[in-house]
């Protein structure tokens, strides 16, 4: 650089336009700008990147984009220092929807001017489906209905085909396909409707390549009972009898009584080993001192079934 002294000198010697030049610094020049490649894709978001030589001034540079080549948003600046060499420029977007085309292109402006680079797209990722399910009621009372209902998530989830599937106890045999498949609403909901179930049992959704977690529906033992006062005022009984389906040979009864808001146990037999028709009964006598509420809880011997109560009966004692 001239230093001030030979400044003068050159001035002294030199053309007054020449002098003029010599002095004047040199004009910054509009940036160059490159519009790159878009990266780090979700069904959400991107980072926008490209390059932009400032031009011997501070720039600042962002990136426009929308869904046509006419935009309509733009990301958070940046600002590049002065220099001329082109510099990398990355910006991340987000808010985007998925699987969409956007346009973008790369904008830089300082006091040259503000360049605009080329237009270019990229498609964001699709949401990846996912399926959740839930089952009532749970337990299912012997023979009754359950209903499977759940959503199924992400890019594509309306009007898709889901299959219900079971696997029944003791759970050896796989999954096995229940009915026709079933086409979800334009929020992804659907519903199955599985009737006279009869043995615990584990469903599933799927759809293509996609399954839900499992679900484990319990199925309770159907139990019917009649409480009928016996004994004498001074020793007063009541005589239960009743039946249990699907037939449970030797399950244990406990026999109860509503003590306060709590169920308190009062006696308690063996189911009969004979089957009639699919069921098996039993019956006891219990000693009480106080009529109430009293139903028969009774408890499987076996995995394919839980625990069933009976219907609440009163019982007067005179």
């Amino acid at each position: 650089m001239l230093t001030f002294r030979r400044l003068l000198f050159v001035c002294a010697i030199a053309t007054p336009a020449a002098c003029l030049a010599l002095a004047a610094p040199a004009l910054a020049a509009a940036p160059k700008v490159t519009t790159g490649a878009a990266g780090s894709l979700t069904y959400q978001s991107a980072t926008l990147t490209g390059t932009v030589n400032p031009g011997g001034e501070s720039t600042e540079v962002y990136f426009q984009y929308g869904t046509t080549a006419k935009y309509g948003a733009q990301s958070a600046p940046a600002e590049l220092p002065a220099g001329t060499v082109a510099v990398a420029v990355s910006i991340p977007i987000a808010s985007l929807t998925a699987d969409t085309v956007y346009h973008y292109r790369l904008v830089a402006t300082n006091g040259a001017g503000t360049v605009l680079g080329a237009d270019r797209a990229f498609r964001t990722a699709k949401i990846p489906l996912s399926l959740a399910i839930t089952a009532a009621p749970n337990p299912a009372p012997f023979g009754g209905p359950v209903t499977i209902e759940g959503t199924l998530s992400g890019t594509g989830s309306a009007n898709a085909a889901v299959q219900l599937q079971q696997s029944a106890y003791p759970y050896t045999e796989g999954w096995t396909n229940v009915g026709n498949p079933e086409l979800t609403l334009a929020n992804g909901t659907f519903l199955f409707n599985e009737l006279g179930i009869g043995i615990n049992t584990e469903y599933r959704v799927v759809s293509g390549n996609v399954a839900s977690g499992d679900v484990a529906v319990a199925v309770s033992l159907a139990v019917s009972m009649v409480a009928q006062p016996r004994g004498t005022r001074s020793r007063p009984t009541i005589r239960f009898t009743g039946t249990i389906a699907p037939a449970e040979p030797s399950a244990r009864i406990a026999f109860e009584r509503l003590v306060g808001t709590h169920w308190k146990v009062v006696g308690g037999t063996i189911a009969k080993v004979a089957v009639t028709n699919g069921v098996v009964g039993f019956s006891d006598t219990v000693r009480v001192y106080k009529g109430g509420f009293f139903r028969a809880l009774v408890l499987p011997v076996e995995g394919s079934h839980v625990s069933g109560y009976s219907d609440t009966q009163i019982v007067k004692i005179k």
